[in-house]
């Protein structure tokens, strides 16, 4: 989880974005530096959404929460920059395709920038 953040300081960062276009081919660790707290990132043929939690925008909860309504326990994966697990990146979450068009569908209607691998 990012944080502690300033409020102030996090609403700039959310206003502040650059344009990201991901290959399919573009590595987990590119994909971290190009998240921020208020965009996720779906790989449609690794079958994962990638995102980096904040307690501004409590992406994993929102998860969490339209896989229950589906019926399904999401398994988030904390990924790591190092080979020791010491310095935490971004979270995966596999899904099928039917699954993450409904969270993309949530975490649109809370705000969220989605960007797609082409």
């Amino acid at each position: 989880m990012i944080g502690p953040v300033d409020s102030n300081c996090a609403k700039t960062l959310c206003k502040s974005h650059r344009k990201v276009s991901s290959p399919a081919s573009e590595g987990e660790a590119n994909i971290f530096f190009n998240l921020c707290m208020d965009r996720v990132h779906y790989s449609p043929e690794r079958g994962a959404i990638y995102f980096v939690d904040s307690s501004y925008m409590k992406v994993a909860e929102i998860i969490e929460s339209v896989m229950a309504g589906l019926g399904y326990e999401p398994q988030i994966e904390q990924l790591y920059l190092d080979q020791l697990s010491i310095f935490k990146s971004l979270k995966r979450v596999r899904l099928d395709q039917a699954q993450a068009r409904a969270i993309m569908v949530a975490l649109r209607m809370e705000g969220m920038q989605i960007t797609i691998s082409k």
